[in-house]
This record gives C-alpha cells, sequence and structure tokens, in this order.
C-alpha cells in the first residue's frame, strides 16, 4: 500500500471508507429481521437501509471536502497503526470513570443491545455516528467560520469548529433521555464532549479510521463488555 503516491493515496483512502460503509450496510442486512427494534432507538421511524446509505454518500462527499481543504485523511498507513494504539488507550481511559459513574447513576437498565446483536449493531450505528455527529457538522461549521481564518489562521478555525462540534453528541444523548435536570445527566453531557473532542483531535492528527476505531474500542468496554457484566452486578 503505497500510501506516499498521491494518487494511490486518494484511492486506497476511499476504498477503506467504503469498505466500512459496505461492512456497515450487511451488519445491518443481516440484523434487520430479527433485531430491527433496536435501530429504531436511534433512526425513529425512518428507513434504516437508507439512513446507511445517505449517510455513507454524504460522509464521502464531506471527507473529499476536508481532505480537499482541510488536509483531513481517511486512512494514514502505517501512521493509522499509531493512531489506533493511542485510541485504544484513549478509549479504555475513558471507560473507567463511566463505568464507575455506573454504580452511582445507574443507567437505565435495558440501555444496551445485548450479545451476539450488539457485535454487529454498534458497529453499524458507530459508523452512521460518526458521520453525522463529527463530519458533517464539521463540514456546516468549517463553511461558516471561513471568512475567519484570514484573521485568526486556518488552523485556529479548525480547532474552534472541532470544539463547537464535540457539543452536538453529548447534547444530543442529554436531550434524547428527555428527563429533568439532573447532575447525572450533566457528568455524561461532559464525558461524552470529552469522547467527542478526543475522537475529533484524533481525526485531525490522524484519519478517519483513528477516530472511527476509537468509537468501536470504547463501545467494545462500555456497551459490549460492561454492558454484559453490569446486568449481572447492577440489576
Amino acid at each position: 500500500m503505497e500510501l506516499d503516491n498521491p494518487q494511490l493515496n486518494l484511492r486506497w483512502q476511499y476504498a477503506a471508507y467504503f469498505a466500512l460503509a459496505v461492512v456497515a450496510f450487511i451488519f445491518t442486512l443481516i440484523l434487520l429481521p430479527t433485531s430491527g427494534a433496536y435501530f429504531q432507538r436511534f433512526f425513529g421511524e425512518m428507513n434504516v437501509i437508507l439512513v446507511i446509505v445517505t449517510a455513507s454518500l454524504l460522509g464521502a462527499v464531506a471527507l473529499w471536502y476536508l481532505q480537499s481543504r482541510y488536509a483531513f485523511t481517511i486512512l494514514k498507513g502505517r501512521a493509522t497503526l499509531r493512531g489506533m494504539a493511542l485510541a485504544a488507550v484513549l478509549a479504555t481511559v475513558l471507560a473507567v470513570p463511566i463505568i464507575v459513574a455506573d454504580f452511582i447513576i445507574r443507567y437505565p437498565q435495558g440501555m444496551n443491545v445485548p450479545l451476539p446483536q450488539a457485535l454487529l449493531f454498534y458497529p453499524a450505528v458507530g459508523f452512521v455516528a460518526e458521520i453525522v455527529f463529527h463530519i458533517l457538522p464539521l463540514v456546516v461549521l468549517l463553511l461558516i467560520l471561513t471568512p475567519l481564518a484570514g484573521r485568526f489562521g486556518a488552523q485556529r478555525v479548525v480547532w474552534l469548529a472541532i470544539l463547537l462540534v464535540a457539543v452536538a453528541e453529548p447534547t444530543f444523548q442529554v436531550l434524547f433521555e428527555g428527563k429533568t435536570f439532573t447532575w447525572g445527566l450533566v457528568y455524561t453531557w461532559v464525558h461524552v464532549f470529552v469522547f467527542a473532542f478526543l475522537q475529533l483531535a484524533l481525526f485531525k492528527r490522524f484519519d478517519f479510521v483513528t477516530m472511527y476505531a476509537m468509537r468501536l474500542f470504547y463501545y467494545a468496554y462500555w456497551h459490549i463488555l460492561w454492558g454484559t457484566i453490569r446486568l449481572e452486578v447492577l440489576f
């Protein structure tokens, strides 16, 4: 994989992206006949297949813009391996406090998709989440903030956009809960904000694959491993 060749680099990057999109699509197809209800918690009454396909196509266009204008990448080859190692460490560090918090806050008993469906569900939903909560909002904000680049510098504008985009996912999660204000919700917001910000920082430093990998590592701890254990420990 000669990622130092610009043209080959671009082909490999989009090959990697669409490979992830196809995997998310296949996992969704496998789950829909028997476990479609799990997707409704996130997508409501929207057609799940249409959501996956639309998000994948929009994500490809958005990544092209981020690559061409701000030097973001989808895949960096050997550097991706270093990024994924760092992503694993950060996911581990973040998993510990949220698991400890679960003993105090007691998140809902049925919040996680059970095994074995979880092994297919979370990679598929996580792929869509990266596009919806990170890639598309980042493009929109950079389009809005571009006029500021001349005064403050392009890199500062990018970091400002990253900071603002990191607000989207925790805010959605808190509003999705639909509960009155609690300190547990405040902690959840802060925790998810830190998670999102670190992901986006990895995206800037490394690539999209690294950012997505951090989500998968975190999901493996929080939703799958602890998601199974907590049913025996807390309930």
